[in-house]
């Protein structure tokens, strides 16, 4: 399965359920529920893997932007924002003006674009192994 890069067809099934996200109203609005689906423990522990795997060699071939904060070890949110604050101090003691805008994409990952990221994958020359296994976790993908 690994050294061939193709998920048996049980870890590529997901069982999706509906889950009401509401705190303290009720339930009777349609669009408090948010669809969860649920995989194989043996598919999310390879889900899991892989993800290590790939960052492992992102990390270790030093392919990640400095200011990637998200995914990325021993940084977090605070490292993000005050590294925003630096900026912005450096730049109006330098006497520039600042502007920020900040974007909430609302279910990005639920949008992302496979072939996208498999492209990506291919190159920032992602071991084989792993870009074929990626490529199975993508393709023929299905809930019920």
């Amino acid at each position: 399965m690994l050294e061939d890069g193709v998920l048996p067809q049980n870890m590529e099934e997901g069982k999706t359920y509906t889950h009401c996200k509401a705190r303290k109203e009720t339930c009777d609005d349609i669009t408090k529920y948010r669809p969860i689906s649920l995989i194989n423990t043996a598919a999310k522990v390879l889900e899991k893997l892989l993800i290590n795997r790939i960052m492992h060699h992102m990390h270790s071939n030093h392919l990640m932007s400095k200011n990637q904060y998200g995914f990325t070890p021993q940084t977090s949110t605070v490292d993000a924002v005050m590294a925003l604050k630096d900026y912005v101090q450096d730049s109006v003691n330098d006497g520039h003006y600042v502007e920020v805008i900040s974007l909430d994409v609302k279910e990005a990952l639920d949008a992302a674009w496979w072939p996208g990221i498999l492209a990506s994958l291919r190159n920032l020359r992602c071991p084989g192994n792993l870009y074929r296994l990626s490529r199975s976790y993508f393709r023929e993908r299905t809930a019920f």
